[in-house]
């Protein structure tokens, strides 16, 4: 557990801002608000608000998928895992992002294309059956609306150390702007707005980086105060005693497991390339993300690093350790720049998370017990409102972010309760015509429980991932062998053996 102060959680604290850095941002705000806004008229039928007509280009959906996934965690649990682990955090960039990417545009996404699906959930249920739809769909709404509760706490712990507003306000603020275009608009308006928001987190980030380096007496004096000071925060693995990144588990896990899980079969991610305006579209967009991949480990990490330099004695807890970069390094003018990029880190990440998981709770949970009573325009209008339900949840969620010793620490404990047992349902899914639906019914339900026992035995988060992987790709073999399988025309389009070719 952390020692997180919740002192500041109702009172104004008195703060110095320039007036020309509180004028960019309300600019920001406004502007960005009415920008997305604007796709509302747009929105016809429920095709339209999530999957954005399957009208969305190639750099569009690329810019998003980054917007998307460098949010306001990773800005502010990419910092602050710097500050404690050093340049190890790196690693869930690296090895935790790229090559599962490519993998991911090559395998996965023209299988969810060619298969027309709205989610993750929906291919889960046409490769296996209904029951693997509903669990899976849940687990992943449930999973979802904490993160935005995690979005909105970090950027509550941004609003309070550079403004001085109190956790509550800066919370219900945070969700009040970024509900307004993401409610109206779908999948178009919130991929639209990630690709501004992109180019404006690449320009705070660089701004950043070049003003910390000159804060610390340039990159030579940088490297070596790090390595005087603190040595093994230039390890690249830490010791495989180590309680939240042992080296195998970051290979095993991570590598193997928790990174393909996430830019394979995670909807957030994969929404808007279900919503490509051609299958070459969705993959050219993941291999495009993959690219700007390769920079963003530099622009979130460095902040932990000079954070750690120059305030290693000042700072209560590691994820504070960005807010107080931007307010002691940045000048004016750029410090409100920065803070607009973190806003558009924030904005990009609860949108896309809140329209993928009114996805799901529409057509995968509620559309599935209706049996197919639900016609597109109520599809349209539950969808809206489910968007709005995830909202306020995760504003009451919001303060279990603070229970835990960082940020990445406590997101990625969940997704290893059940990213393991998922991925091997798409895996094998996709591989295999032989995997039966009983097969995957039961190694969902399995596969979930016994990462939860793990949990409970306080196995590291990274072991939990990949041992439940393996133990469910197991039981889906083993099962396999004593159930029948479905037939090569109810698996078309959903295995490898059993594509379609195209003329």
């Amino acid at each position: 557990m952390n020692t997180f102060s919740f002192s500041a959680f109702f009172k104004f604290v008195p703060t110095e801002v320039h007036w020309f850095d509180i004028s960019l941002i309300f600019i920001y705000l406004i502007g960005i608000s009415i920008f997305g806004y604007f796709f509302h008229r747009r929105i016809k039928n429920s095709s339209d608000y999530f999957l954005a007509g399957k009208t969305l280009p190639w750099w569009i959906i690329g810019m998003s998928i980054i917007g998307t996934n460098i949010g306001s965690n990773d800005y502010v649990g990419g910092a602050g895992g710097a500050f404690r682990y050093g340049i190890a955090q790196a690693n869930f960039e690296w090895i935790g992002a790229i090559p599962a990417m490519v993998i991911s545009a090559i395998v996965f996404i023209p299988f969810y294309w060619r298969a027309g699906v709205f989610s993750i959930p929906e291919y889960l249920g046409r490769r296996y059956n209904q029951a693997v739809r509903v669990i899976s769909a849940t687990v992943l709404s449930l999973f979802s609306v904490l993160i935005v509760g995690v979005f909105l706490w970090s950027t509550a712990l941004m609003l309070n150390t550079y403004l001085g507003w109190p956790i509550a306000f800066s919370i219900v603020i945070t969700a009040g702007v970024v509900g307004l275009y993401t409610i109206s608009g779908g999948l178009e308006a919130v991929a639209y707005t990630d690709a501004v928001q992109m180019v404006i987190m690449f320009i705070g980030a660089i701004a950043m980086a070049i003003l910390g380096f000159h804060a610390v007496g340039g990159i030579g004096n940088f490297v070596e105060q790090i390595q005087l000071r603190f040595p093994q925060h230039f390890q690249a693995f830490l010791p495989s005693t180590h309680e939240e990144f042992p080296w195998p588990g970051v290979l095993l896990g991570l590598g193997l497991v928790l990174s393909p899980a996430y830019w394979c079969a995670n909807q957030a991610i994969l929404q808007r390339c279900l919503g490509a305006r051609s299958e070459w579209d969705g993959k050219a967009s993941m291999i495009f993300a993959a690219l700007a991949k390769m920079f963003v480990p530099f622009l979130i990490v460095l902040p932990g690093f000079f954070a750690l330099l120059l305030a290693s004695d000042k700072l209560h807890h590691a994820d504070q350790a960005l807010p107080w970069v931007v307010k002691n390094i940045l000048p004016v003018g750029v410090s409100g720049i920065f803070f607009v990029a973190f806003v558009a880190a924030l904005q990009s990440s609860i949108s896309s998370t809140m329209n993928s998981t009114a996805v799901m709770v529409t057509r995968d949970i509620i559309g599935v017990m209706a049996a197919g009573k639900l016609v597109s325009e109520k599809e349209l209008a539950l969808g809206r409102w489910i968007t709005f339900a995830v909202l306020i949840c995760g504003v009451f969620c919001a303060p279990l972010t603070a229970l835990y010793r960082g940020i990445y620490v406590f997101v990625q404990q969940l997704l290893s309760f059940f990213q393991g047992p998922v991925f091997a349902l798409v895996l094998l899914g996709i591989l295999s015509k032989r995997v039966t639906s009983v097969a995957g019914l039961w190694a969902l339900i399995c596969g979930l429980a016994f990462a939860i026992f793990l949990g409970a035995m306080k196995v590291n988060m990274l072991y939990i991932a990949f041992w439940s992987f393996v133990f469910s790709v197991l039981l889906l073999i083993a099962i396999s062998r004593f159930t029948k399988a479905k037939s090569d025309g109810e698996l078309s389009n959903l295995t490898y053996s059993t594509t379609v070719r195209r003329e």
